[in-house]
């Protein structure tokens, strides 16, 4: 533990109101020792491994003279005190122990949830532009930016050019819907380009003085990162051999990744991705998206940049579905996904990478399910 802290001691009224834990403590080590942190408070203290037993059995709320037995007897007084100044223990009543349990029972999530939003929520934001860029060009310097999209190398399988969408946005957006239900009539690979390219395709290149290439897409991206890419499953589509491909958004092309399949041999490992959710068996087309959290992190090394990244994947799930509306197919998204079925299915064995969302498209079907 950290020293405890001097000066004049609580009044013992204040002292003596029973004490628990704090329920906002993740732990981990750093450098050897120890660390217990209160994600609520921020505040964290290295903690001896005698300490453990009592910290557990200080769940439920004890008056402070039990706890202060729990730790060793009178001569802990002041180590109670410094557990509660570090936030490991609270004094019921306190608001930080009404925050504590406000949030432990409004939170139906577990405490990875609440500890990754609280824990990022302190990222601290610098607007002075000039010190910024300052900083971004000493680090693109020594640490060049990873490519602004991922290019598997040939071969590159062209697509045709996009049609041209017309549809007008106020009708698109209300006649957006979920569908879940696809026809067995095959995608037209001019619909498909058309999909790839107006979701993730590249729509204008620049270069960043002193940084390098940037792109930029119809959606959106934090720090315009863009570091989500697509791969595609076709499972029925007219002009492409049934199986698995990424997307390369800069040129405009697929690349196969493994074997050319068919369609019954892909709709199993296809479902299983999507957690068994069958409707997916019916798709036309099935696109996964992956983030490359180098691309982002290269900008960004605070770990709120993870927040951003998982928004981008969500303005591209709505830019696809408003794409396939204009083309009067059936879109569907989900993100309920069995990850490691993901990666196994498209070769991914790099950690940096990391699956995010899929969709999928085909011809509305008579009987569809809309959301």
């Amino acid at each position: 533990m950290t020293e405890p802290a001097t000066g004049a001691r609580e009044p013992l009224a204040g002292r003596e109101a029973p004490v628990r834990r704090a329920g906002a403590l993740v732990a981990r080590f750093e450098d050897g020792r120890l660390v217990l942190e209160n994600y609520l408070t921020g505040r964290q203290a290295v903690v001896h491994h005698q300490l453990i037993p009592a910290l557990a059995a200080l769940t439920d709320p004890v008056p402070a003279h039990e706890a202060v037995a729990l730790l060793g007897g009178p001569p802990a007084e002041p180590l109670l005190d410094e557990l509660i100044r570090q936030g490991l223990l609270l004094r019921c009543g306190t608001p930080e122990e009404q925050r504590d349990a406000a949030v432990e029972e409004s939170w139906v999530w577990g405490p990875e949830a609440q500890w990754f939003h609280y824990r990022t929520r302190r990222t601290e934001f610098t607007y002075d532009l000039d010190a910024e860029r300052d900083n971004l060009l000493a680090h693109a310097a020594t640490t060049p930016p990873p490519p602004p999209f991922t290019d598997l190398g040939p071969p590159h399988l062209p697509l045709p050019a996009p049609i041209e969408l017309t549809a007008e946005l106020g009708a698109t957006l209300r006649r957006r819907r979920t569908e879940r239900h696809f026809d067995d009539r095959p995608l037209r690979l001019d619909l498909l380009a058309t999909i790839l390219h107006t979701t993730w395709g590249v729509t204008q290149r620049r270069e960043d003085p002193g940084v390098g290439p940037v792109v930029l897409k119809t959606s959106p991206s934090g720090g315009a990162r863009h570091p989500v890419e697509v791969y595609l499953v076709a499972l029925n589509v007219d002009g492409l051999e049934p199986g698995v491909y990424h997307y390369c958004s800069g040129r405009h092309t697929l690349t196969p990744v493994g074997a050319a399949s068919s369609r019954s041999a892909l709709i199993p490992p296809v479902v299983e991705v999507v957690t068994q959710q069958p409707w997916a068996a019916q798709a036309a087309a099935v696109f996964v998206m992956t983030g490359v959290t180098t691309r982002s992190g290269w900008k960004y090394q605070q770990s709120h940049a993870y927040r951003v990244l998982l928004l981008d994947a969500g303005h591209l799930a709505q830019t696809f579905h408003l794409a396939c509306t204009a083309l009067d197919l059936a879109p569907w998204t989900t993100a309920a996904l069995d990850e490691g079925a993901a990666e196994q299915l498209l070769g991914i064995t790099d950690p940096s990478q990391v699956v995010l969302y899929a969709a999928a498209c085909g011809h509305h079907a008579a009987n569809n399910t809309t959301q």
